[in-house]
């Protein structure tokens, strides 16, 4: 591999890792929310129970309190959902809500989807997770 070879794998690289970071952030289906998430370990790794950090605010930013959080994922291509049922387990403040009990059991392509209820008004967002 020449240096100009090198040089673009590098920039490559570092424009996925730039993507990936983005992708942990997204507006919700009916553009109500903006939701991200922060994984409690790093890299996500297979077989490993975690928690994430899950954020919502509103459209213009604000945070969200005393929303029903719940987060359900899978592999569509496979069939199957997650092996855990992770929960939401404690408001930590700012809009940030504490997901448990979350695990995935192999490689390939994950979708989880975060849903948010306050006051009866639902809204959805699916990130999708390469592992």
């Amino acid at each position: 591999m020449n240096l100009r070879q090198f040089m673009a794998l590098g920039i490559l690289l570092l424009a996925s890792l730039a993507s990936a970071a983005e992708d942990r952030t997204s507006d919700t289906d009916r553009k109500l929310y903006v939701v991200s998430y922060e994984p409690g370990i790093q890299p996500v790794a297979i077989n490993r129970m975690h928690s994430w950090v899950i954020h919502v605010a509103t459209a213009e930013g604000n945070p969200v309190d005393n929303a029903a959080v719940t987060v359900v994922g899978g592999m569509p291509d496979h069939n199957h959902g997650l092996p855990t049922a992770p929960r939401s387990t404690q408001y930590l403040d700012d809009g940030n809500y504490l997901v448990e009990g979350i695990k995935f059991h192999m490689n390939g392509r994950w979708e989880v989807t975060v849903t948010i209820d306050v006051d009866g008004v639902r809204d959805a967002v699916t990130f999708v997770l390469q592992l």
